[in-house]
């Protein structure tokens, strides 16, 4: 796989990525590639790839933009986790050469579409980690719930996390859900500190539909809707979200030696070396 136009995009409010966001296009022209520097995903029309050079709030966005337009992502790590990244900054010259030779390994993730529906109109919305529902007030609330038209108990807390595959090591994680790998086309369902023993994380296939409806005993009581952790929108009274897998995916380049269960090892510290 060869590019010969490639947007290297940062995070603008986090300018002291700047310079290695700059040697990255700096590089690449020298290897003959039409390299642009950008700030904005507005206008992607004949770009080949995007390199997000940040962490992994930085590959959330540009997963969201680059997946309707079919562009694949190569992450460069320059913030603190970069789980998401194809090589961290330290690699950078090294992991451009292996992109540009085409030793890359492609992993399509899938994406999930969060439809806010209400009696006056319908919002549709993208997510690569994850869509959570949550209070306004930090205060505890039911949650209908519904799938692919069965009812489902309803859930009493501060809230649930649906996570995609990709999502299941970012807050669902930290609330107690399941690690899925990234290939399995599942949406996780994590509650967020239940009112109940019995309420625990489920996983349901990501071709089915899934419905919630917060409901409040007091009229002040409200609740929010958080995508990926960068957009947060107020909901209605009445509303209902509902959730599906986007009918695009999402396509990051990886290096060879940079497996799921080895940065899962080394980001997460998950396991033991082998003795």
């Amino acid at each position: 796989m060869s590019f010969k136009r490639v947007a290297v995009f940062y995070n603008l409010h986090k300018a002291y990525n700047q310079p290695i966001a700059q040697q990255a296009v700096d590089f690449l022209r020298t290897q003959n590639v039409q390299a642009t520097l950008c700030t904005s995903l507005d206008n992607l029309d004949g770009i080949e790839l995007v390199v997000s050079m940040g962490g992994d709030g930085t590959m959330l966005r540009c997963a969201r933009e680059c997946a309707p337009k079919q562009i694949p992502v190569f992450g460069i790590n320059c913030g603190t986790l970069g789980f998401l990244a194809a090589a961290e900054k330290e690699e950078l010259a090294a992991a451009l050469q292996t992109l540009l030779a085409g030793q890359c390994v492609s992993h399509k993730r899938l994406l999930l579409q969060a439809t806010i529906q209400t009696p006056k109109e319908s919002q549709t919305f993208t997510a690569f980690n994850d869509v959570v529902l949550h209070s306004s007030n930090m205060r505890a609330f039911f949650i209908n719930a519904s799938f692919n038209g069965t009812k489902m108990p309803a859930y009493f807390g501060d809230g649930v996390i649906v996570a995609t595959p990709t999502g299941s090591t970012a807050y669902s994680l930290a609330a107690g859900g399941p690690i899925v790998e990234p290939n399995v086309e599942v949406m996780v369902v994590t509650p967020i500190c239940p009112h109940s023993l019995h309420q625990r994380p489920i996983v349901l296939p990501a071709n089915g539909t899934l419905l919630l409806r917060p409901s409040f005993k007091n009229k002040e009581d409200g609740s929010i809707l958080s995508l990926d952790g960068q957009m947060h929108l107020p909901l209605e009274e009445n509303a209902m979200l509902e959730l599906s897998r986007a009918p695009h995916t999402v396509q990051l380049l990886t290096l060879p030696q940079r497996g799921f269960f080895s940065v899962l090892h080394k980001k997460l510290s998950w396991g033991k070396e082998e003795c």
